[in-house]
């Protein structure tokens, strides 16, 4: 089953000198069940690559940069398991 996802926002913050600081990019999906995901995902300076700002990175990139780190959060970390809390029952 597959999710489709757009992004339906993109907006950028802004230091009190006019310099782009982070962009928040938006994204909506919906699959053919119903289910919906919605993400807001902050793209900071640090992600964009040595040497790039935001003034010289396009919409697409940053949205690409979005999507890998929502991806991210969505994987569950090989090395972590879920454990259940420990049932605290006590009987008289």
């Amino acid at each position: 089953m597959l999710m489709n996802i757009y992004r339906n926002r993109l907006s950028y913050d802004f230091d009190s000198q006019g310099n782009t600081t982070d962009a928040m990019v938006g994204f909506n999906g919906m699959n053919d069940q119903g289910e919906t995901a919605m993400a807001t995902i902050k793209v900071t300076q640090d992600m964009l690559g040595e040497g790039k700002t935001f003034d010289n990175v396009s919409n697409k990139d940053i949205t690409e940069l979005a999507k890998k780190k929502w991806v991210e959060y969505l994987q569950p970390e090989s090395t972590s398991t879920t454990q259940q809390p420990e049932s605290t029952s006590t009987q008289q």
